[in-house]
This record gives C-alpha cells, sequence and structure tokens, in this order.
C-alpha cells in the first residue's frame, strides 16, 4: 500500500473505489461481490488472519477442525448461507443430536440422562464440512491477492474536502478512497476509530448501543479418536446448570469417524481471567463428571473471545451479553454516501448469526451498487421517486410465487421427506419469500433515497411523510401471494404425503397469517426507519 496524501483537507490520487474495514464473512461476502461487479476492492484486517469470528482450529491429534466462533447456521431460516454455500460448492453436515441429553444441577451427583428426540436440541442446525473458517478463506479466495491487506488497523476516517474519504492506519499510512465500508462490530468503530468530522450524536450513540454477539464468550473444544460417548447412547449434549459449572452447555462437535465435545464456558471473562492458568483441567474434570475419564484424555483447545481485541470492546465487559439489535441508522449511508456500515450486529435478519453477517452484505452491496434503469434515473424529485419504487414494486409482486417455489423445493430437500417441517413447510417458505421481496424493495429504496430525502419533508412523530404512500405499493400482496402458494401446494405431489401441506387446515392457515404478519411489520418499520435516518443525514449534510 502506497497511498500518499497532502495535508490534512486535501487528497492524493485514489487508492481504490471501495475500502471494506474488517474481513470477516461480512467484509469477504461484500468484498466478493463487489469485485465481480467490477469495483476495486481493498479489505483491511487489524488480525494476521481473516475471518473474523469464523475461527477453525485443526486438531494435531485427529486433524479435524474444531469451530471455536461461529459454526451453526438453520437452513430453514437461514436462506442466505444456503445459497452462498451452494454457489461456491462447499457442503455442510448436520449437527449431530441422536441420543440422550445430560442434565447436571448438583455436582455432587451423577447427571440424569433426558430423552431427546433427534433434532429436538439444537432444531435442524447444520455446520459446514471442514470449519466455518473454509467459507471465510473460499470468500478471500475469491479476491484478487492484492485485495486483502492484513495487520492494516485503521484508527482514523477523514470525510475529504475533494471527495471520498482519507483513512489513517496505525503504522502510519494514509489511504484515500472513494468510499468506506466499516464491516467491524459497531462498539469498536465506535472505541477504536476516530470520525473526522465526529458523526451526528445520535449515529454515535447507535455505534456505542449495540452489543457484540460472542464478544464476552468463551468455548473450549476436545477431539478425540472416537466419539466414544455415541457408543453408550449420549448424543453428546449436555446441559449443567450448578453454580460451580464451567462448561454450562455442550454439544457434540465431531466430524468423520474422530470425535469431539465442545461447549460454552459458563465463567465470565473475570472469572476465566481468575482461573486462567487451572482452567483446562476444570474443562476435563467436568467432561470426565459427564462422560466417563476417557473424557479427559481429548486434545483441548480453548478460545476466549474477551480476550480478542478486535471483537471484545471494554463497553462488551461493561454490561450482560445481550442480542444485537442495531438502530436503523446504522443501515444508511452517511457523509453524503461515503461511509457505510456492516456486520453481523447491523443485519435486519439474523443479527449475530452468519445470516446476518451476509444479510448485512447484501444490503450495503445494493447501496453501493444502485440499480440501473430509466425507471430509476427519471426520478428526479419526490413524487417521480414515489412512482418510480411502486413500479420496481409491482415487479417485485410478480416474482412472488417463483420465490415461493423455490424456498419450498430447497426446504424439501433438505429434510428427510419434510418431515421435520411439517405442519410449518408453507409458513416458512412464505415468509423467506416475502422477505425476499421485501429486501429487494428496500434496496430500490436506497436507490431513492437521496431524491426522497432531500425533497419529501421530515418526520412527525417518529412517522415519514412518505411512508404511507411506498407501503400502499404491497396493498394486497401478501393474499395474493398465499393463494397462490396454497394452490400450488394443492398441485403439488411432492406435498400430497404431507397433508399439512398439501390441504392446510384453519390452524395452518393462520400460522401462515402469522409469520407475513411478522415479515410485514419488520418490513414497514425498517422502511420508515430508513426514510428517517436518511432525512436526519440530509440534514446533517445542510448543516
Amino acid at each position: 500500500m502506497h497511498a500518499r496524501t497532502s495535508e490534512a483537507g486535501a487528497a492524493g490520487p485514489l487508492f481504490c473505489d471501495v475500502a471494506i474495514v474488517g474481513a470477516g464473512l461480512a467484509g469477504l461476502a461484500l468484498a466478493r461481490r463487489l469485485h465481480l461487479a467490477g469495483r476495486q476492492v481493498r479489505v483491511l484486517e487489524a488480525r494476521e488472519r481473516i475471518g473474523g469470528r469464523l475461527l477453525t482450529r485443526v486438531s494435531t491429534a485427529t486433524s479435524q477442525p474444531l469451530d471455536l466462533g461461529a459454526a451453526w447456521f438453520w437452513p430453514a431460516t437461514e436462506p442466505g448461507v444456503v445459497a452462498l454455500l451452494a454457489e461456491l460448492g462447499l457442503a455442510s453436515a448436520p449437527q449431530h443430536d441422536p441420543g440422550d441429553a445430560l442434565w447436571l444441577d448438583d455436582p455432587e451427583r451423577a447427571p440424569e440422562r433426558h430423552d431427546a428426540a433427534p433434532g429436538q436440541v439444537h432444531q435442524g442446525a447444520r455446520r459446514i464440512e471442514g470449519g466455518s473458517a473454509r467459507l471465510a478463506q473460499t470468500l478471500a479466495d475469491a479476491l484478487p491477492p492484492q485485495a486483502l491487506c492484513l495487520t492494516a488497523a485503521v484508527c482514523e476516517v477523514h470525510r475529504a474536502e475533494g471527495g471520498g474519504v482519507l483513512l489513517q492506519l496505525a503504522d502510519g499510512q494514509r489511504l484515500h478512497v472513494a468510499q468506506l465500508v466499516l464491516a467491524l462490530p459497531p462498539r469498536l468503530a465506535a472505541e477504536r476509530i476516530r470520525f473526522v468530522p465526529a458523526l451526528p450524536d445520535a449515529v454515535a450513540d447507535a455505534l456505542a448501543a449495540v452489543p457484540t454477539w460472542m464478544a464476552t464468550q468463551a468455548k473450549a473444544a476436545s477431539a478425540f479418536g472416537r466419539p466414544f460417548w455415541r457408543e453408550a447412547g449420549h448424543s453428546g449434549n449436555a446441559f449443567v446448570r450448578h453454580p460451580q459449572a464451567v462448561l454450562g452447555e455442550v454439544f457434540d462437535a465431531g466430524t468423520g469417524p474422530q470425535g469431539a465435545l465442545a461447549g460454552f464456558v459458563a465463567l465470565d471473562a473475570q472469572q476465566r481471567q481468575d482461573f486462567r492458568r487451572g482452567l483446562p483441567l476444570l474443562v476435563h474434570s467436568q467432561l470426565g463428571q459427564l462422560y466417563g475419564a476417557e473424557a479427559q484424555d481429548g486434545e483441548l483447545h480453548l478460545q476466549d473471545w474477551a480476550e480478542e481485541p478486535w471483537t471484545c470492546a471494554q463497553a462488551d465487559l461493561g454490561g450482560p451479553a445481550e442480542p444485537p439489535h442495531a438502530d436503523a441508522r446504522l443501515r444508511q449511508p452517511w457523509w453524503g454516501g461515503r461511509l457505510f456500515f456492516a456486520g453481523t450486529e447491523t443485519a435486519l435478519h439474523g443479527a449475530g448469526h452468519m445470516e446476518g453477517a451476509l444479510d448485512s452484505a447484501q444490503r450495503v452491496s445494493h447501496q453501493l451498487l444502485q440499480p440501473d434503469g430509466t425507471v430509476f434515473a427519471a426520478a428526479v424529485d419526490a413524487p417521480a421517486a414515489v412512482a418510480a419504487f411502486c413500479q420496481a414494486v409491482q415487479g417485485l409482486r410478480a416474482q412472488g410465487p417463483d420465490h415461493y417455489r423455490r424456498h419450498l423445493v430447497r426446504m424439501l430437500s433438505g429434510t428427510a421427506a419434510g418431515a421435520e417441517l411439517q405442519g410449518g413447510l408453507s409458513a416458512r417458505a412464505l415468509r423467506a419469500s416475502a422477505e425476499q421481496c421485501y429486501g429487494e424493495a428496500l434496496a430500490c429504496l436506497d436507490a431513492l433515497l437521496p431524491v426522497l430525502a432531500a425533497e419529501a419533508g421530515v418526520p412527525a412523530q417518529g412517522r415519514h411523510p412518505l411512508t404511507p404512500p411506498l407501503l400502499a405499493a404491497f396493498s394486497g400482496w401478501s393474499q395474493s401471494l398465499v393463494d397462490e402458494a396454497l394452490g400450488f401446494n394443492a398441485r403439488s405431489c411432492a406435498l400430497s404425503n404431507l397433508p399439512h401441506e398439501h390441504r392446510p387446515d384453519d390452524e395452518d392457515r393462520r400460522a401462515i397469517a402469522r409469520a407475513l404478519a411478522a415479515a410485514w411489520q419488520a418490513f414497514a418499520l425498517e422502511l420508515n426507519a430508513r426514510l428517517c435516518a436518511a432525512a436526519e443525514a440530509a440534514g446533517e449534510c445542510l448543516a
């Protein structure tokens, strides 16, 4: 990297079109999308490795991969991961669940055995074969060699007077880029990066308020030559609920003929520091209490995410672990379309999961690669922009039945004759279809926001004046989508042996209605929030 800048307010030649800070799943997925679209991209990663919270270590004893970060995805509700794995040619395997689960609530007694139906504990979760980090590596391999820059910590970002963004790196380098995406946990952006000029107070507060998923967690994994617990009828699932618990939850993490047990450490970050030297012995001891002496002889790997400075913010250490729920302001461009926020914590769907990382990458890619066509180019004022949005929605509405059929086939192929989802398959496929259309509608909205924000007035009591006319474009669509879907079900031979899908009863129809209502509510709130945030951003630019 050899970009040069002159004085603080002036910029030299552009280093690239888009710089992405963070080589986790969101940053790498976004970089691949932009690269395939012809954009010149650089990914700046502070660590010496890629993947972020995708971390897979390989056992030296058994050569099997051990996921110490994100591990699971759920095909029924996370279509983004399923689609990306298929696109990249990566296989997955079901989380091992068959067998009884153990429950230990008294450290002086043997664990209790509880029967559990296959799939009951992890609800159809799957894992990527070869480990989750394989997904990150495959995405990175799709980029040009010069696109990925490790040990490149960004400490300041400046809105350049002549356009673009100036980046100040910790090693003294300064880079000038056209657009910047911060694909790292919001709290880390708030704590580690200085913004010049300062972000609006509401945006800074929104960054600081979002908990970082997994930031204060620790995982342990112990590798064995064979899964001996399965021979005794155990699933590998165990729940330890007494005050002295070291692992609060244990599960089978093995692949192939080898065996592995993994779990989440029950001790908080301070306790893990206090017991640091003895923690491996404590983990081995608890595994032995659950599964016998043989469980104490595995090759142990520990990962404490609270010790990862590029994952855990100081604010995360000061409060309880909470699911992330980002303000809509973090899903909007700032600095006149030069600054964007990505990462799983900012996602509208699947926040905290791999699905959320991909959701955020898709959102930002849509914002950076705004839709082409005269329908948008002609939107020179707010009425024209509303008309363009409504016209685009008509096309999205027409695609709904095709989306439903594809989601339905995918869900059927991912289960044993659909038995796991009987009574809920149609509802899930319909919700996935609706969310897909709504997501594409939000991408269209993002392309029109500069016009809408500049001319449409200001929100009143939390509602933007254009929210009702834009939402009206979907009037009656949910019911027509249901009618099309159920008509398809009635004609489908593949669903004839699933009566709840082939001929849904009143309760099945109510489940469908609830699923679509939830998707609609989330979309309506998000559309209004993006309009309000865009109006706020427009006011910031004028200030």
